[in-house]
């Protein structure tokens, strides 16, 4: 897919921190994400796109999440992102979705 590579290469070109063991398997991941009919650590395994068996990709999924070192370079991808989309507008929309609140006081 097209906007996987352009992701990929992007995250590879911006946050040289992030190992490509673990940018690999980041793409993949979103890439079955992106087939899944719900956000699961199963069904993410399940619908990764390799020859593995869904067995061992559930196992790689779960090891993924369980990564403390994605965990400390989640902040460079974080940051990343952030000049991405903010970089075209130095003045960007926050909205804030307050319906929660709403709903404690009730």
């Amino acid at each position: 897919m097209c906007e996987l590579d352009i992701l990929h290469d992007s995250l590879y070109q911006f946050c040289p921190e992030l190992h490509l063991k673990r940018l690999n398997s980041l793409t993949l991941a979103c890439h079955a994400l992106l087939d899944c009919k719900t956000l699961t650590l199963t069904e993410l395994g399940r619908n990764l796109p390799t020859k593995a068996r869904t067995k061992h990709n559930i196992k790689r999924i779960d090891r993924l999440l369980a990564n403390r070192h994605l965990h400390k370079e989640r902040l460079a991808v974080y940051r990343w992102h952030a000049s991405f989309i903010c970089s075209g507008n130095t003045m960007p929309i926050v909205l804030v979705d307050w319906s929660d609140i709403r709903e404690q006081k009730r």
